[in-house]
């Protein structure tokens, strides 16, 4: 959730919903978190003001709200009020907590038989109540599904059709999302039936299983399969391929109608046991904590003299990890408990954790009754503080925040050494001599209690596996595969199971966006290569840079509001440049403009400072470690020697610095910390290694 914006309304429905923070935009308005006058979470949008002047849109929006409105079911989120002629106009719909299903992809990849039984169950109900009240979704993805602990929720049906005749679809804005398109809505040929919502059911579920049914090209490419070719279902379970096949079929009279979908299904519910893998079920949101007894003579005995505070702080995500998420308003400055280094995140604005509590997704948080819980949230927290078991830290500057050093170190003397981190380090290990020019590579994970590493990916013969990256939460990571058909992305669990492609690439790094819902990556457009985002949930392109420029080593910085790349510019060489992901038509941003060249930029986590690669290969020094403020200034040495020292790569806490040093041919990762000393060597064997990532 993002906070609210200078113009944005903080109330609607003459006070019934007060607006406490931002969920998402799209083309027809603005999704915020809202809360009713008895506290109860819900989620409102607004429309666009300058929609209300297009001819007859009111009209169709009172009609599709009206048809929406009668939508029962267990399986949707429901339309509880609307202002179809208000200034602007605005409906609301029950809040659901949960991640969406696009998240859950991104975290766990493809999902097993009996999670895809339910939710093809579950998404069929709610397909069949829609169109029962005479309603066609026209945008069914995994954005618009709420994965809930109970099932599958869809939300935001039912209002697309309002967008027709407006000036977004006379502009060519096709409403509905490229991907999940039926071949009527690609071609325009006949009127739209419920059919289409059929086709992105197929879609969904084919993604759901780890499968792309026609491609993670270009669109246009994706189109045309689309339309004319057959889809590949070779990653859906063969129980579930022929039904899944049908609703994929070109022709909509071919496609089963939900219901029956639903009478060739065997639903696999788990008795008494969650439907979901046990990866996915960790981005549900937490339990609501007990409330404790208060010890004697505790404030919260005179409860009823405390202030009331609006509602127990939560934990701030990203719109994409979830499509909805109770709000952090009014909340103090502060985090109970110091979170892990890993799942660190920088929250704007006044709002506050109760730790520990899963980093992914909303808590949970009842309007009910809050007074007393938050004075025994308070007892507790200053009861657990007092032994050392929480801390109390500044959210907003945890990044930067030594207290814990400090409070190691007496007073006058100077601070303890960092550390050596204990988080694991991803590594591209050769098995073979021969790299570059022969790739024998494997991804392992070193850790720092154990000598050797443990193998994680292995492509098998002709496959090349290079440049791991943890995902946000570590839970996952991405790395590049080079085979004779070609070079992808592919992601995997933290143990190196489950990996799925994702899409084709160039080659080179990518990155994660904060929310781990995307990747920075590399692809060629008429010989120049490029930097896109893509979805890791389905595959879906979107190109950020468009000069003549080479572009090489993305790396999402930690707010998620900047990609920095590595440019080639003909006055400077190779400097690094920030890229807008928001404002792809923006050109990018010169940062250095340093007399030598600036290679493989890497984000400190607290996003102040570059650390990257400076010099060229065999010349002079070849290449040394530097550090450079995010602004360009204040350009310093790390780590320079007659050696090569390439691949840079920050700590979790931002302390140590690893790096590769030596040839090519014979790479050896070692470590710094970010005051220059402390080197080491990481490599323990004769194996060579390289790129190393710690983050």
């Amino acid at each position: 959730m993002k906070p609210l914006e200078t113009g944005d309304p903080t109330s609607l429905g003459e006070g019934r919903y007060r607006l406490v923070g931002r969920l998402g935009q799209g083309g027809m308005g603005v999704v915020y978190l809202g809360r009713s006058r008895s506290g109860r979470a819900v989620a409102v949008k607004v429309v666009r003001p300058e929609l209300s002047t297009e001819p007859g849109f009111k009209r169709r929006f009172a009609d599709e709200v009206a048809a929406a409105r009668r939508v029962g079911g267990f399986h949707t989120a429901p339309v509880v009020d609307a202002d179809p002629d208000g200034e602007p106009a605005w409906l609301v719909t029950a809040f659901v907590p949960g991640p969406t299903l696009q998240a859950v992809l991104a975290r766990v990849g493809s999902l097993p038989l009996d999670t895809l039984t339910v939710l093809a169950a579950g998404l069929a109900e709610a397909l069949e109540a829609i169109h029962r009240a005479g309603v066609i979704h026209r945008d069914l993805k995994p954005a618009n599904i709420i994965v809930a602990e109970d099932g599958p929720r869809v939300i935001d049906f039912g209002i697309a059709r309002a967008l027709d005749g407006t000036s977004l679809t006379q502009t060519g804005l096709q409403i509905g999302t490229p991907g999940f398109l039926a071949p009527e809505q690609l071609t325009g040929g006949g009127a739209l039936t419920p059919a289409v919502d059929m086709f992105a059911l197929g879609v969904v579920l084919t993604q759901a299983a780890g499968g792309a049914p026609f491609g993670d090209g270009p669109s246009a490419a994706r189109h045309f399969k689309v339309v004319y070719e057959e889809p590949d279902l070779t990653a859906v379970p063969g129980e579930l391929r022929e039904a899944i096949g049908a609703c994929l079929s070109k022709d909509p009279a071919a496609r089963p109608t939900p219901a029956a979908f639903l009478g060739t299904l065997t639903v696999r519910h788990p008795d008494g046991g969650s439907w979901l893998p046990e990866a996915a079920t960790q981005l549900l949101p937490a339990p609501e904590p007990a409330v404790l007894p208060t010890p004697p003579d505790s404030p919260s005995d005179t409860a009823h003299d405390v202030p009331e505070p609006a509602v127990l702080p939560t934990a701030q995500a990203s719109p994409s990890d979830t499509a909805q998420e109770l709000p952090v308003p009014d909340a103090a400055p502060l985090v109970v408990a110091e979170p892990r280094a890993d799942q660190s995140r920088t929250v704007t604005g006044p709002s506050a954790r109760l730790s520990p509590a899963p980093a992914e997704g909303p808590q949970a948080v009842s309007g009910k009754p809050r007074r007393r819980r938050a004075v025994v949230a308070a007892v507790l927290v200053t009861s657990l503080a007092a032994v050392g078991v929480f801390v109390w830290q500044p959210w907003k500057d945890s990044a930067k925040d030594n207290s814990k050093d400090r409070a190691a170190t007496p007073t006058g003397s100077a601070p303890a050494p960092a550390a050596f981190p204990a988080d694991p380090l991803l590594i591209r290990q050769d098995t073979a001599p021969g790299w570059p020019a022969t790739c024998h590579s494997v991804i392992a994970r070193r850790d720092a209690a154990t000598e050797k590493p443990v193998v994680l990916i292995t492509g098998g013969a002709g496959a090349c596996d290079t440049l791991p990256q943890w995902s946000p939460d570590r839970r996952s990571f991405a790395f590049t595969r080079s085979t004779p058909e070609g070079t992808a992305v592919w992601t995997a669990n933290a143990d190196g199971s489950n990996p799925r492609r994702i899409t084709s690439v160039a080659g080179g790094r990518v990155s994660w966006s904060p929310d781990g819902s995307r990747l920075a990556v590399l692809r060629k457009e008429d010989g120049v290569q490029q930097l896109f985002v893509v979805g890791v949930a389905d595959g879906v392109a979107r190109r950020l840079t468009s000069g003549r420029g080479q572009v090489e080593d993305p790396a999402w910085s930690p707010d998620g509001r900047s990609i920095a790349v590595c440019m080639q510019t003909p006055s400077d060489d190779w400097q690094i440049h920030v890229v807008d992901p928001a404002a792809p038509d923006r050109a990018p941003q010169q940062v250095t403009r340093l007399p030598h060249p600036a290679l493989d930029p890497v984000w400190s986590p607290d996003g102040t400072t570059f650390a990257y690669t400076a010099g060229t290969y065999a010349k002079g020094t070849q290449g040394d470690i530097r550090l450079v403020n995010a602004d360009g200034s204040d350009d310093r040495e790390l780590v320079a020697t007659d050696a090569q020292e390439m691949d840079p790569s920050w700590s979790v806490d931002g302390k140590w610095v690893a790096f590769v040093r030596g040839p090519y041919e014979k790479p050896v990762i070692w470590a710094v910390r970010t005051d220059r000393t402390g080197e080491r060597a990481l490599t323990t064997d004769t194996a060579a290694e390289g790129h190393p990532a710690w983050r």
